[in-house]
């Protein structure tokens, strides 16, 4: 896992290894997607939310970016009321060929979310954990 603090330099990572999809796990008010779009990043963002208030947040700035979806779920290891497994929503969020960052914004959760890629966690080409500093 690379370790990464301010978003230019997260951007700058992103276009180093091609990352044209970012999965951004607990994207609480979308904090993280703003970000990157403001430090450049123009690839498409797939945003995860269980909660209303939220996930409405979100939803309002995606709203205005054609690339930049959010799902009413959060990632996890195991499916349930309010979690997938990205494992098995996999194909319905990634293209083939897509280079991929997953974000987890609260690094306790990143081994659940690992867990539940399952087959598809070495085609993750870069994981993130924590908040970005804007």
């Amino acid at each position: 896992m690379i370790r990464i603090g301010r978003t230019a330099e997260l951007v700058r990572r992103l276009d180093q290894y091609e990352i044209d999809l970012v999965l951004d796990s607990g994207a609480h008010h979308g904090r993280f997607g703003r970000g990157l779009r403001r430090a450049g990043y123009r690839g498409r963002i797939v945003s995860f939310q269980p909660f209303g208030g939220p996930r409405a947040k979100v939803r309002r700035f995606a709203a205005r970016d054609l690339e930049w979806s959010v799902l009413p779920y959060a990632l996890g290891d195991r499916d349930g009321l309010w979690t997938r497994r990205l494992d098995g929503v996999w194909e319905d969020v990634v293209a083939p060929g897509e280079r991929i960052l997953l974000q987890v914004e609260h690094a306790p959760e990143l081994p659940e979310v690992l867990a539940g890629a399952g087959e598809f966690g070495d085609d993750l080409a870069l994981v993130r954990s924590g908040a970005v500093l804007v």
